[in-house]
């Protein structure tokens, strides 16, 4: 760590098409570009964010799901990704295994924070990219976290499930982790030229407060294309508007005051 707290970011969202690996993903960018150090844990199977880092999943024998199961070490599962200072602890299509193997023992809940604790407090920032559930991979991350970000498409019918997250990150710090809470709000997908999506954020901040509403990520042609480019935003298209919109997240969370301990 370079000084300070080593805090743990959490982005979810039980919605698929959110942005929520793209979000994840650029953050941590964002971040390691400031000179933090970030380690990104892929806690969804289809693995996306490892991919997005330039790690392929073929011929790797340490991912989380051995380190959850205690087959190998949290050190030995990293991997250095092409942006410099971020790491990733990277996921494979064995995380599906594990969850449907896992998914009723109680004990497993808390394997992410317990396996992975010592290795996060070496960096700066942690981030989990957890998959469009509300299942086991998520509830661990969620135990393990610190801070949960929801990135929510801009459109009134994504409320339902940005409510539903919060429910849950309540849940999770009540029963389980009294650290975490919800720390931000990330719209995405904002196309300021409809009406409906200008409504939509004043809804939000007089439900939850200006301070809860981070930001919002644009429409940009730009973050739809670098996923499948295999980059980052800033790799892609560092004068974009997506790579303004995602900085300035950065920066907001970086300058947020650290929650949890």
């Amino acid at each position: 760590m370079s000084g300070g707290v080593s805090r743990r970011l959490v982005f979810t969202n039980r919605k698929g098409g959110c942005g929520k690996t793209t979000t994840s993903v650029n953050v941590a960018a964002a971040l390691a570009h400031m000179g933090s150090n970030v380690l990104v844990i892929d806690t969804d199977p289809q693995a996306h964010a490892t991919m997005s880092l330039g790690i392929a999943q073929g011929g790797l024998v340490h991912d989380l799901s051995t380190v959850a199961e205690g087959r190998s070490t949290a050190e030995a599962a990293i991997r250095s990704s092409y942006v410099p200072r971020l790491n990733v602890i990277p996921a494979t299509r064995r995380l599906a295994d594990f969850e449907r193997r896992y998914a009723n023992t109680m004990e497993a809940r808390f394997w992410f924070r317990d396996r992975l604790g010592p290795v996060m407090d070496r960096f700066d920032y942690t981030v989990f990219d957890t998959p469009p559930t509300t299942q086991l991979l998520t509830l661990g991350s969620l135990i393990a976290g610190r801070e949960a970000y929801i990135p929510m498409q801009a459109h009134f019918l994504a409320m339902e499930g940005m409510i539903e997250i919060i429910e849950l990150v309540e849940q999770v710090q009540r029963h389980h982790n009294p650290s975490i809470a919800v720390c931000g709000i990330i719209p995405t997908f904002l196309d300021e030229s409809a009406p409906a999506s200008g409504q939509l954020l004043r809804d939000l901040r007089a439900r939850l407060g200006d301070n809860l509403i981070l930001k919002p990520i644009h429409l940009n042609h730009a973050l739809a294309e670098a996923p499948g480019a295999g980059q980052t935003i800033f790799q892609h298209s560092l004068r974009s508007a997506g790579a303004i919109d995602y900085y300035r997240v950065a920066l907001q969370i970086r300058d947020a005051p650290a929650h949890g301990r």
